[in-house]
């Protein structure tokens, strides 16, 4: 199984020119999501690029994010095979349509062309999120960076976590895809029994795109504080969903969308 990083000789350009030296890339390949229908035949719901660590938290984080499933799904087991590609396949029954194409970061809204959601329920407007001090989302975005081993090996993962009051920060996960990541951060969450999520806040190493938002609004996470910024889609579909987001984030200040 993958580490999540490869050693590749490459060339090392400096100011006294070149030379080959081993360097830490991040693994990214292609992962074959398949489940069962409703006639109880396997079928691939999608295929991802994605960095293959924590590939059934994956999986079942984008179930859940995906609206594949819905919130307090009892998931049956899961199997994965690596060879000659990765196929993480579920052992349940999800109602879905196969997509067609890969699913890369740049597409989460390639079956939403409206840029609609829907949810099981609306997200509260008073949540404990909504009016953070400036210093406690900052210092929930450092614990998030200083956790992220495999971005401190490579340079090139992003991060993503769950922050809660009582917790701090729970479920980092990390992988080349903003949105992988997220989905594995969602799937630890539920598969140690997690089926609420009123009480989190996600946490993003990077920016807050449409799909991001659009995965918070499926599960029910009321808020989401991200080092980069948000999209103006982000935006939108937060305020059409009341949820809170924080955006670059440092400790100078934020920019917030909120209520």
């Amino acid at each position: 199984m993958s580490e999540g990083r490869i050693h590749l000789p490459l060339q090392r350009l400096t100011n006294d020119g070149t030379e080959i030296l081993r360097e830490i890339i991040v693994d990214e390949t292609a992962v074959r999501l398949d489940a069962l229908d409703e006639k109880g035949d396997i079928f691939t719901h999608s295929t991802l690029l994605a960095t293959p660590i924590d590939l059934i938290e994956l999986h079942a984080g984008h179930l859940l994010s995906e609206g594949y499933v819905e919130n307090g799904h009892s998931f049956t087991s899961f199997s994965i095979k690596d060879k000659p590609f990765y196929v993480v396949k579920y052992h349940g029954q999800v109602n879905a349509l196969p997509r067609e194409r890969m699913v890369t970061s740049s597409c989460g809204a390639c079956n939403h062309p409206d840029l609609s959601v829907h949810h099981h329920k609306n997200t509260l407007t008073d949540s404990q999120f909504t009016n953070l001090e400036l210093s406690t989302i900052d210092l929930a975005l450092k614990k998030l960076t200083e956790s992220m081993i495999l971005f401190k090996q490579s340079g090139g993962s992003h991060g993503s976590g769950l922050y809660t009051s009582k917790e701090n920060l729970t479920h980092v996960s990390e992988d080349i895809g903003r949105h992988n990541a997220v989905d594995k951060t969602i799937g630890k969450a539920i598969l140690e029994g997690k089926t609420n999520f009123e009480n989190t806040m996600l946490l993003l190493s990077g920016r807050c795109g449409w799909d991001i938002v659009a995965k918070s609004v499926r599960v029910g996470i009321p808020a989401i504080a991200s080092l980069g910024a948000f999209s103006s889609a982000a935006v939108q579909l937060a305020r059409e969903h009341n949820i809170t987001l924080y955006g670059f984030v440092s400790n100078k200040g934020a920019w917030k969308v909120g209520y």
